[in-house]
């Protein structure tokens, strides 16, 4: 969060904003799904603060999303609503992709934070599904072998995750897929709307 760029420690940033967003803050343990940095570099395209009450039940989510090359930073704070997976709906509001327009509805679905995690995303204009993501990952304890195995089986992750992402540009620039201009986000942070248990976040 941008709060952190102000002297604010990041838990604090991050409980402030979803105070913020949804008027209630979290005053429980904060857990964060994210990339390390590597080899000095630093980019994520998404990261997930899991924000829990002081009794442990999850409160809200808060997505921090990086653009590049403008290295612009936006937070979508999702509503938990207790246990089970989590379902979600909000408008598209800061720009990503020069490929993607802005007039898109994101649908997302998370597991809770335990042995195992999931996560998926996916942009929606209309009945049309444009994009979509999913992670699918297993906790490891955070130690220094685990670092030094991360670093061996995943070298330059970062350098990876941006290169991809060029890579990708340039393949839609040579099939001429349509470009949209580079937009000023609608604000600092957008408030999702939680979608009942019951319901599928995709329509089919």
């Amino acid at each position: 969060p941008q709060l952190t760029g102000r002297g604010v420690p990041l838990i604090e940033a991050a409980r402030e904003l979803v105070g913020k967003a949804l008027g209630h803050m979290p005053l429980g343990r904060v857990c964060l799904l994210t990339q390390a940095r590597s080899w000095g570099l630093s980019f994520n395209p998404v990261s997930f603060f899991y924000c829990h009450e002081a009794d442990g039940t999850l409160a809200a989510i808060l997505c921090e999303v990086t653009n590049t090359p403008w290295g612009e930073r936006y937070s979508y704070v999702l509503p938990a609503t207790g246990e089970g997976h989590q379902h979600f709906a909000v408008a598209k509001a800061f720009h990503v992709s020069p490929f993607l327009p802005r007039d898109l509805e994101y649908r997302m679905s998370f597991s809770q934070p335990a042995e195992r995690i999931g996560v998926h995303m996916a942009d929606w204009q209309g009945e049309l599904k444009m994009f979509d993501a999913t992670l699918n990952l297993t906790r490891q304890q955070l130690s220094r072998k685990t670092l030094h195995r991360y670093l061996i089986a995943y070298p330059w992750m970062t350098a990876k995750t941006c290169l991809a992402i060029y890579w990708q540009a340039m393949r839609l620039l040579v099939k001429r897929i349509p470009i949209f201009s580079h937009q000023a986000a609608d604000g600092d942070y957008r408030a999702a709307a939680a979608q009942p248990k019951d319901s599928r976040h995709e329509k089919q």
